[in-house]
Order: C-alpha cells, then structure tokens, then sequence
C-alpha cells in the first residue's frame, strides 16, 4: 500500500457510500459505497448488528424452521471473484468490502481476524494463528492445531508459505501490489514445522504493531488442493518457480463464476460457510460448512443469501413488503427514510412500515473522504497543488448539516486522516479536541480565494487575475484566465451521498466554483479513480474501511505512490513523518509519531473530509445477529432464531 517506504502488500477495501458493510466499508467493502457490514454494503459500513439501542415491533412467524437468512447488499455491491489472491484483471471493485468481507472472508478466513467488541482490534479467538511473536527481526507465527480444511487436512504451515509463496511470484498481479509491502520486505520465509511459520523482517526498523496490523494481516492460507494446474498437481509452495502456472490456473478458474458452487477447487475451505451458487445477477447462496473447525454459535442458521440491489429505495421497497415475492431478514434502513432520533439519543424510532424488524446503528472503522486527482491531465492539478484552494474547497462541506439534514441524525464529523468513531486509541488528542476545523463557511471561502489571485464571482466562475508564484499571486503553473471548474464524479444509489454532492455543488457555486456532477455506477468510480488515474479531477465512492490495514499509519492512503492513494496526493514532509510511526519500535514511540503525523496532515487537507455515516440495520424480528464490530466483518455463522 505504501511504495517508497516500509510498505504493506494489500489496498484496504473501498466501501460505497451509503449503507452497510467495509465499502464503505454502507454496508461494507474496502472501498465503501455508503454504510454496514451486516447488510454488505461496500465500504459501506463496520459490520453491522443490533446495537445496544433499538426499536422494534411485534416477532413475525418464522417461516423458513429458523435455518435461512437473506441479507441485502448494498447499492451496487456484490460478489464477483472468490479466489482470495485477487488479481489486478479483475477490477478494483472486486478489492471491495461486498467481495472480501462479505464473501472470501466467509469461505477463506486470513491469519488474523480483527474486531474485538466495537473495536478494530485483533481478535486472537477467532484468528487462525496466535498473536506473533518478535525476536528482533525475525516473527514466529505459531497457528492453532485445531483448524481444518473441509477436507479433513489441517490449516497449517505450509498454507500460510504457499500464499507468501505465490506473492513472490504473482505480487504484482495483486490489486494492492506494493513493491516495498509483502513479500518484499521479508526474507527467509520457512515452515519450522508443522504449526509454525517464521520469516526475517529486512526493514531496519519498524512498529512491531504495524507489521501485525498492516502486513500478517493481509495473509490468506490456501489449501494444498489449490497447489495444481490444469495438469495436475504442482509444487508452488516449495518452490516460487511453480507459482506463476499455479496463479493462471487458479486466477482462470475464479472467472467462472458460475462454477463456484460445483468447483472441486473452491469447495475446499476453511470457514464457517461453502458457495452454492452465485448467478450473473449477483445473488449470492451460502450453505454452512458443517467440517467447520472454528468458533460458532449453537443453533445458527444454515443457508445465507446475499441479494444485490440497484439503489437504496429498490432495497426499501422491499423491506416494507414483508409479504412480496422477495423478503430481506437483515437489510438497511436509507438514513433518508429514518425518523430522526430524540436529541442525544443513538438511535430513533422505525418507520411504521417496518414494525416487522428491528433498527439498531452500527458505525465502520472507516474514513469518509473523496480525493483530488493531483496529477490530472485536464489542467486542474496545478489548482489542487495549492493550499489555500483546499482550505477553501474544505470550507463549502457542510459536514453538520448533512449529518442533520440527508443522515437524519445518523453521522460523526471527519476531523482528518484517521476517524474520530469508533473511540480507538489511534486519534490524536488535539485533533479531538479541535473538532471540526473546516466547518461550513462560504466567507471564509471567498476571502481565500480573493487573498491568493481570484476574481470571485458569486453563482458564477471565479478566474484567475494575478498568475505568478508570489505572496497574493494564485500559484506555480496557474495560468491568468484560468477559471474554478471541476468535475466530480459520484457513486450512485446512495440518497444522502447523492444529496451531499448537490449540496456542496451549490455551497460552491455561492463562492464561484463551477462542480459539474457526473453520476456513476460504483464500480466504474472505483475503477476510474484507481485504474484510469489521469481523466478524472474528484472522484467519490463514499469511504474507505481500514481492511486489511487495521492501524491507520497513513501509509495505505497518504502516503507518495501507495496504490490506495488514488489522487497521488505526495509530500515530502508527510512521507517522513508517515514512516516514523512504521520505524516506532515502543507503544509511546508509536503513539508520539502517529499524533505527529495526523496532526500535520489534517491541516495539509489532501483529500475532501465528508461526515463518517452511520448504517442503520433492520433485523427481522426473532433474529439474534448479536452485537457486531467495526472491522467490517460479519459473522453470520453466529447469527441465529430465538425460539
């Protein structure tokens, strides 16, 4: 995620904007469309479940024996790619929360799992492998004996060197390839023996918590059935040679998308959940894995569904018809449609329509923003370098009053690089106490514009009058003339993300910036911002979940050339203090840095703060989903009918 410094391996999930799950993280994804993990919303939301508040009606008759649950996906979201090493041909959106989280996670669980109550903290009972251990420079990996693939063989040793292997081979084909992340920063990678794994560390230094949190965590085991080629049986994970033929085949395989419920190959898992099917439509049927080795739940449901929606409304319209053709028994409710909740409270009252289910709140651990393009070839790279233009730009999000207008209520303010919610102990203090320093202000818009060169015309087009590189002068390679027009493209089937991006088009019109909106699918803005990355000047998808990089160094995002840093936002002075928090060796080394960090590059605004929205779950009355973390990972092998 980050090139030039001591990078980590895989991009953190986009997640749309606006309802559930880890994109955005919504109801999730990496990159996240809008809102929650419980719903698979991609970068839509943490994973989502009935908080500690809720409102409820009347237990409908379970129809189904208590055995299925059907889950709704967010806006655009699905699943499209099972093969838990994803390759850079398929597409960002499938780096999404919906895929990963929300699919792979559920057949292939990662070394290290994370949420822990409402924090992204590493979870060591659900991981496969106890918390590493460090000698210097080299890390033991000690996995637990108790875990099986469905197959009968052990998860074990050499399926953590098998995928470590194939990143040797194949790192580049990996979407989140990063040349100084996994696996080249380690060396000597080795089963010591059946249960245990080392490797040496070749970074002179590093944050022994940053490797755990933002390198181990990237790795998948893969099962020694996948170590074959059309041929027959290989040899990848004794030697890198044999990867590459391995890699074709396996990555060829995962294209078919209609075999994934008949594939030998990917019938063999080690999670709680095996494919059934998956249509060209996107719905998605999981049976229970029932040689599942791993921690559950009594009496959980056996058949899972995930169902994709075009838009928040088409979701709706079904969650009001508890009768219909089609049901949902977790979903989401659009925070446009949600009564506001009493002053101080977390959350409101249902809609009436749906006294069938039960609302509870859940938040992601998650970044809303949307990036500048700082190297498009459409002439406004010069105007993004400038920081005044974005103290300006920052100054016309009203992030208070869309969290009280389109999120009902249902939103916390971004105060900078890492969120402010949940409560971890990752945020600086002094940004804390600040708050939101950028609070909607079209005065204060203007004056910077007038005081660096502008001519601003009010529901007009402010232009350049004083070129030059001077104090009052507009900036390096702003050229006299040059007008404040832009284009922003956004994802689509979110309500108050479409509602947000109106209102900000029009706060800046009022100071003289011209926001053209181009609506998108969410796929094709992820793919625009992160595969063609000069056509486009701002691009919003909704947020960005911290997963598979749990601790929010800045290097998955801001720093110069990671691949998660669409925009290509680059700065000397952050990349140095970015890799201080990856060289701090002790807790108060790494706590020092990191506020250092975050406390420069909050004022350095590189990329446009929007409020942290809330996915708003409705669970079906009778259902137990428990309450869920903010890591953006669902657990519904847990999730089970009250009797």
């Amino acid at each position: 995620m980050r090139a030039g410094l001591a990078a980590t391996g895989r991009r953190a999930r986009q997640r749309a904007g606006g309802v559930a799950s880890r994109a955005v993280r919504t109801r999730r994804g990496r990159a996240v469309a809008g809102t929650c993990a419980a719903v698979a919303l991609v970068t839509l939301a943490a994973a989502c479940g009935p908080a500690s508040s809720a409102t409820s009606g009347a237990a409908p008759p379970n129809t189904d024996n208590g055995t299925t649950v059907t889950y709704a996906m967010q806006p655009g979201g699905q699943a499209s790619y099972i093969f838990p090493f994803l390759a850079g041909t398929v597409g960002e959106d499938a780096d999404s929360v919906f895929n990963v989280n929300d699919f792979q996670y559920l057949l292939y669980r990662p070394l290290y799992w994370f949420g822990t109550g409402v924090n992204p903290y590493l979870n060591p009972q659900v991981s496969l492998a106890e918390p590493p251990i460090y000698h210097g420079h080299q890390v033991t990996i000690r996995l637990k004996t108790t875990n099986k693939w469905s197959n009968g063989e052990a998860v074990d040793a050499q399926d953590v060197v098998f995928w470590m292997n194939m990143m040797a081979a194949e790192s580049s084909n990996g979407v989140d390839f990063s040349s100084t992340g996994l696996p080249s920063d380690v060396t000597n990678v080795r089963a010591a023996s059946k249960y245990v794994v080392t490797m040496d560390i070749t970074s002179p230094r590093f944050s022994e918590s940053w490797f755990t949190n933002n390198e181990l965590s990237e790795i998948t085991p893969m099962p020694m059935a996948w170590d074959r080629t059309a041929s027959g049986p290989s040899n990848c994970v004794a030697n890198v040679a044999d990867c590459t033929a391995v890699y074709n085949y396996l990555n060829s395989q995962a294209a078919n998308v209609s075999t994934y419920g008949t594939s030998p190959l990917w019938g063999v898992v080690d999670g709680p959940w095996k494919t059934q099917s998956l249509n060209s439509q996107g719905k998605l049927v999981l049976k229970y894995n029932t040689a599942y080795s791993g921690p559950t739940t009594p009496g959980h449901i056996t058949t899972f569904i995930e169902v994709p929606f075009t838009s928040e409304q088409a979701e709706y319209n079904v969650l009001q018809d508890p009768t219909g053709s089609q049901t949902i028994d977790v979903g989401y409710l659009p925070t446009v449609d949600a009564p506001v909740p009493p002053a101080g409270a977390n959350v409101g009252s249902n809609p009436s329509s749906l006294s069938d289910y039960q609302l509870s709140v859940d938040y992601a651990w998650q970044l809303s923003y949307f990036p500048y393009n700082f190297k498009n070839d459409t002439g406004q790279a010069p105007i993004f370098d400038q920081l005044y233009f974005r103290q300006a730009f920052q100054s016309l999000v009203d992030e208070e009053g869309v969290i009280s207008g389109p999120l009902h209520g249902y939103g916390k303010p971004t105060y900078g690089p890492v969120s402010a919610f949940p409560d971890t102990k990752y945020l600086s203090p002094q940004l804390a106490a600040k708050g939101d320093q950028w609070t909607l202000s079209i005065s204060r818009a203007e004056t910077l514009l007038r005081s660096n060169g502008w001519s601003v015309n009010p529901n007009g087009i402010d232009t350049c009058i004083r070129a030059g590189t001077g104090a009052g002068d507009c900036g390096a390679r702003i050229a006299a003339g040059t007008p404040l027009k832009f284009n922003l493209i956004y994802a689509t089937g979110i309500d108050w993300m479409e509602s947000a991006a109106r209102e900000l088009a029009s706060n800046a019109s009022l100071a003289g910036i011209q926001v053209s909106l181009t609506a998108e699918p969410f796929g094709t803005v992820v793919n625009t911002a992160f595969g063609t990355k000069h056509s486009w000047q701002l691009a919003e998808w909704g947020s960005w979940t911290y997963s598979p990089d749990y601790l929010p160094t800045g290097d998955t995002l801001f720093a110069g050339g990671a691949p998660n840093n669409a925009g290509d936002y680059d700065s000397a002075e952050n990349n140095t203090l970015i890799q201080d928090t990856l060289d701090a060796r002790t807790p108060a080394q790494f706590d020092k840095a990191m506020y250092t960090w975050q406390n420069y590059l909050a004022g350095q605004l590189p990329v446009v703060y929007q409020p942290d929205n809330a996915t708003l779950v409705e669970t079906i009355n009778g259902l137990d989903i428990g309450p869920q973390n903010s890591a953006f990972t669902i657990t519904p092998e847990d999730w089970h009918y009250l009797k």
